[in-house]
């Protein structure tokens, strides 16, 4: 019996119906088995079919065509980006390209982006780098790329638009807040120069470090800076440490930072779902310079992410140090990636942070028990946009006052309980 135009259009719409429903009845199974029997309930059920019919109705009317790998993949990208901004999607070609570590494209802009509040927005620029030449700064909105809008990438896909060959230049348009127009920058891609601790010797035998990044180079500069202060004479009688602007490293280069304070004592804590087990993370006696009692304050800023936040966290629940400035980005989380059949693969937060008083950092970010004073972009709480020497930077002498008053360490808000 030959069917009619109508008849054949049900009965593809039902086999694209019936195929969507099987992958994502697949995927709902393989992730809800816990035994030798996983029962669903109907409701599981029931958003199976939502999926299903959104689907359909997608792929049957639809302006432009869609193929069933493009709408599955942009699911599984928007569901990633949902989670956190560490969150992510990779399709096979990204992943590889991710185990490759992107051979060939040896530059950089030196931003780190995350998604907040569905902009992709700039959470630290690295001093001197492309972005910070450009005059793009933390806490900028970035709207498009070479005029195209960013919608739909993912943390990952954003970060490595602004990676390439040396030379490769990028036109970027930007929200900053506080202006009503946004901003025309142009980055071009440098292969990026190692940040480097640097420090100074402040009036009234008071010191000033400043920790950039962290890397295995800048934790050891940062070990040798104190070193070489601890000789200084006559002795010093205190220490401002600048974490503003800081969101590169790992919680492994943290734990290495923090023992330089701390030795062997708790520095964090990390808890996620079983079976991903709770762990808790000490540094090493050895690596001690600095003994409990030193006067410390800890500049932080909306700029201070991963492990700048970890150490910020130890300090000041172990060594006492006042945290001063404006409440950090809160991104500490521990993320695995995934592979999966086809070879794609999903970057997924498994566990958060915690300080070893309690309180999580990841989504939450630590707030200063002092605020710091202007001016600084009091609308984004980052640094301002020009580097100044230490001596006229008003968080920096609002911290040497603190240093000098000798006054007890003000309790924060109230820490939060898992």
């Amino acid at each position: 019996m030959k069917l009619s135009k109508n008849q054949n259009l049900r009965t593809s719409r039902g086999r694209l119906s019936y195929r969507i429903f099987a992958i994502f009845l697949a995927l709902f199974l393989v992730t809800s088995w816990s035994g030798p029997v996983a029962a669903a309930s109907a409701q599981d059920y029931e958003y199976l079919r939502l999926l299903s019919e959104a689907f359909n109705e997608i792929s049957t009317k639809y302006v432009w065509k869609k193929s069933e790998e493009e709408m599955i993949y942009g699911s599984l990208r928007g569901l990633m980006n949902s989670l956190d901004p560490d969150s992510s999607f990779l399709t096979p070609q990204e992943y590889q390209q991710t185990l490759s570590g992107q051979k060939g494209l040896g530059a950089s802009a030196g931003v780190d982006l995350v998604y907040k509040d569905t902009l992709l927005t700039v959470v630290a620029v690295m001093e001197g780098g492309p972005a910070w030449k450009a005059g793009l700064r933390p806490g900028d909105h970035i709207l498009k790329i070479d005029g195209h809008l960013v919608r739909n990438l993912t943390t990952q896909e954003a970060n490595r638009r602004f990676q390439g060959k040396a030379g490769t230049s990028l036109n970027v348009q930007v929200l900053r807040n506080g202006l009503l127009k946004p901003l025309e920058l142009k980055v071009i891609l440098e292969p990026l120069t190692p940040q480097q601790v640097t420090h100074k010797i402040l009036k009234d035998s008071y010191a000033y470090i400043r920790m950039p990044c962290f890397t295995p180079e800048t934790v050891m500069e940062l070990s040798k800076t104190l070193k070489a202060l601890q000789r200084q004479r006559p002795a010093l009688k205190g220490y401002v440490l600048d974490l503003r602007n800081d969101a590169w490293g790992n919680i492994d280069l943290a734990v290495r930072a923090a023992s330089l304070f701390l030795g062997d004592k708790e520095v964090l804590s990390t808890r996620g779902r079983p079976p991903e087990p709770n762990q808790t993370y000490n540094g090493v006696a050895r690596e001690e310079v600095l003994k409990p009692g030193v006067p410390l304050v800890v500049l932080v800023d909306g700029g201070t992410a991963r492990a700048a936040e970890v150490l910020a966290g130890a300090l000041r629940d172990q060594f006492q140090a006042v945290l001063l400035g404006s409440k950090t980005v809160g991104l500490c989380g521990v993320t695995k990636t995934l592979p999966l059949q086809d070879g794609s693969a999903v970057i997924m937060t498994v566990a958060q942070c915690y300080t070893p008083s309690g309180q999580k950092i990841h989504g939450k970010g630590l707030e200063p028990e002092v605020a710091g004073q202007t001016p600084v972009a009091a609308s984004t709480g980052v640094t301002p946009a020009a580097k100044i020497p230490p001596e006229q930077d008003p968080w920096v002498n609002q911290a040497i006052e603190i240093l000098k008053s000798g006054k007890p360490r003000k309790v924060a808000e109230k820490v939060e309980k898992p």
